[in-house]
């Protein structure tokens, strides 16, 4: 296993990609791009697509819990704030599972200062004014727990601004959880969130700093070489339109295992000098009664690469794969393959 969730926030549900969403009579919500209803904080656009995770204060978060143990991850998130207060905004829990008392967390004060904290207790800190207010920063984070040499890093839009080793637990030497919560605890000032992906240390890609990941959402625009599926509930005309906007009343179907449909998708003119690291297929599904599984597929000159199958419910679920090479070449994505890539799924 290498990256562990990759989400900008484009699923617009808050409960596909996480274990816990906890509002606390606050707001906590993934929301496409809109004006703040309250007059002292208008939300930014998103820095990528037209999703993000909003955080209304420190008691609005979202939390993956139970995790199979990393003894370290990566993580990388962007962060537009118009207020910071100490609050620990970034969380990994070294603790039992279920349990949340220890822990290595970020927080940012009113000066522009990122405090690294293991269980409250401040371990490193950055200069002052490594974070402004209402801008959108990417940050990476190293968080390995060890009593002895572990190691935090946090590296701010590109700079690294805290490289600390040593105790960096009071309990675990593993992250059992984690979380994203607002940076103040002010209700009248949202934390907005994006671009956020989890790398752990595993397998030959995506193990280390994600670097200042760019999700750019792509989306089925036509048919492509396979179209096996049949169309469901409203038919919009073609498989593409049934699926581009992930609406419940049109959809694609089948009973059959092993039937593919893929799609030409949009083909984003990327900025000069970027750097596609992954190609990752979301598929959102669901079965009607019994059995099912589906596996998210990309096929780049003609050659397919099928993912892992992923068992269904009865309720829509997401699943994705991550793509770091190009099947046809086995070497790293380049902007030209993209003329020639299809994506798509499996049943």
């Amino acid at each position: 296993m290498t990256r562990r969730i990759t989400t900008g926030f484009e699923e617009l549900d808050q409960f596909v990609l996480w274990d816990t969403v906890y509002a606390a009579d606050n707001d906590v919500t993934f929301v496409q791009w809109e004006r703040s209803p309250r007059a002292s904080y208008q939300v930014p656009e998103p820095r990528t697509g037209r999703g993000m995770f909003r955080s209304g204060n420190a008691l609005a978060f979202v939390r993956n819990d139970t995790l199979d143990h990393p003894t370290e991850l990566y993580f990388g998130v962007a962060v537009y704030a118009p207020r910071y207060e100490g609050v620990n905004w970034l969380v990994a829990y070294t603790d039992d599972n279920g349990v949340y008392s220890n822990y290595l967390s970020l927080q940012t004060l009113g000066n522009g200062v990122i405090n690294v904290t293991r269980t409250g207790t401040v371990i490193a800190s950055s200069a002052v004014g490594t974070m402004t207010l209402n801008t959108w920063h990417y940050v990476e984070v190293w968080f390995k727990p060890l009593n002895a040499n572990g190691r935090v890093v946090v590296i701010v839009d590109g700079s690294t601004v805290i490289d600390f080793t040593g105790d960096t637990t009071a309990e675990e030497e593993y992250i059992s959880a984690y979380l994203l919560q607002g940076t103040s605890n002010d209700t009248l000032y949202y934390t907005c969130f994006d671009d956020f992906v989890v790398n752990d240390s595993a397998g030959a890609s995506n193990n280390t700093y994600p670097g200042q990941v760019r999700l750019m959402p792509i989306k089925p625009a036509s048919a492509g070489n396979y179209a096996q599926w049949d169309r469901g509930g409203v038919d919009l005309g073609t498989d593409a339109a049934q699926v581009r906007n992930s609406y419940s009343f049109s959809l694609l179907q089948t009973s059959t295992a092993d039937e593919y449909v893929t799609f030409i998708p949009d083909i984003p003119d990327l900025p000069v000098g970027a750097t596609i690291s992954n190609i990752i297929v979301e598929v959102r599904a669901k079965v009607e009664a019994g059995a099912g599984v589906v596996a998210p597929m990309i096929r780049q000159n003609g050659v397919d690469d099928i993912g892992s199958d992923f068992t269904l419910g009865t309720g829509f679920e997401i699943t994705q794969e991550v793509y770091p090479v190009n099947p046809d070449t086995a070497v790293a994505w380049v902007e030209a393959d993209l003329a020639d890539l299809e994506i798509g799924v499996s049943s």
